[in-house]
């Protein structure tokens, strides 16, 4: 399997060198991103197979990474220094980023209506919510500095609120009353850490240094680690079913092509300024959320069609963002 999935890579690489030699984002950080993800689920694929971690170990590290890796990550991004004009340009991206995420969530009703419950769920999902955790941040970082983190950390605000209120709903298969639903919204880690992190962001708290490096230093092992439990559970499919489906390439071009089009036409209709433009098309191009077959997996979706999506798009987006940059900027 890596043998076949590293060629595929390579080959991808190659044709992005041939046909946009020249191109200024060859050498940012688009192309390392993806490759950084892709060894990192090698580890957790040679884990997997090595017994190294085995199904009751891939459900507790992917409760340690919701319940605790992932929300010190989102309180992490908070705590930094603002400037006037970035707190205005976030005011915007926030704002933004709802009217976006309500537009694709219509449109993934729409389009979708017809595939069965079962994989419905996770059609919407990986349609909705892009990897702008691992790949957005080096991306804007590499575009705007640290401004662009800062912007992404706000992105993520918007994105982390729809994903564990929306999200964990269309995943969940066994549904509930309204205020089940409700409970599990208010009470979820990552909503609280959002809620943390808006007040120190709100009143400029200053986080004593110890706490503050044992926040970030735990927050940033949440990328690897989600990266590591995919690998694991994509270890007990084969080759061919990892990598079959037209559904999984249909779901593929809607996400990185179709809603970054999208977005951008819903954007220019909303009369936003091209910066807010180019960071939100941009955040939207990227694969799928790695925390798709995590959360399919704790919530009863379509667990493998996530993992198989998170894995073409991933593949894909290595032609896709660097078309989106160059057509936006």
């Amino acid at each position: 399997m890596c043998n076949l999935l590293c060629e595929t890579v390579k080959k991808v690489v190659q044709y992005i060198v041939t046909h946009i030699k020249g191109d200024v984002f060859l050498n940012s950080d688009v192309i390392n991103q993806v490759l950084i993800l892709f060894l990192m689920i090698f580890v957790g694929i040679y884990a997997r197979k090595r017994n190294y971690i085995n199904k009751e170990v891939n459900d507790g590290l992917s409760k340690l990474l919701l319940k605790i890796t992932l929300p010190l990550l989102i309180i992490s991004s908070f705590n930094t220094n603002f400037s006037k004009s970035m707190i205005v340009n976030a005011e915007k991206i926030f704002m933004y980023a709802v009217i976006v995420h309500i537009v694709i969530i219509v449109f993934s009703k729409i389009i979708y209506f017809k595939l069965p419950r079962d994989t419905k769920g996770v059609a919407k999902f990986v349609t909705v919510f892009s990897n702008s955790g691992f790949m957005g941040y080096p991306v804007l970082k590499g575009l705007y500095g640290n401004a662009g983190v800062f912007y992404c950390s706000i992105f993520g605000i918007v994105l982390n609120v729809f994903m564990f209120s929306y999200g964990i709903m269309v995943l969940d298969e066994e549904g509930g009353s309204f205020f089940r639903e409700l409970k599990k919204i208010i009470f979820n880690p990552a909503i609280i850490a959002i809620i943390i992190g808006m007040i120190i962001f709100v009143t400029d708290i200053k986080l004593p240094y110890v706490l503050s490096s044992m926040i970030s230093s735990v927050g940033s092992i949440t990328s690897p680690l989600s990266m590591i439990i995919v690998g694991g559970m994509l270890a007990e499919t084969n080759v061919k079913t990892a990598i079959s489906g037209k559904l999984v390439y249909i779901l593929s071009f809607i996400k990185l092509l179709v809603v970054p089009v999208l977005t951008f036409c819903t954007l220019k209709l909303f009369g936003a300024p091209t910066l807010i433009i180019d960071i939100i098309v941009l955040l939207e191009a990227m694969p799928a959320a790695s925390n798709a077959a995590i959360l399919s997996f704790q919530y009863g979706g379509d667990e493998l069609l996530a993992i198989k999506n998170i894995f073409v798009s991933t593949v894909f987006s290595i032609v896709a963002i660097p078309i989106i940059i160059k057509l936006l900027l």
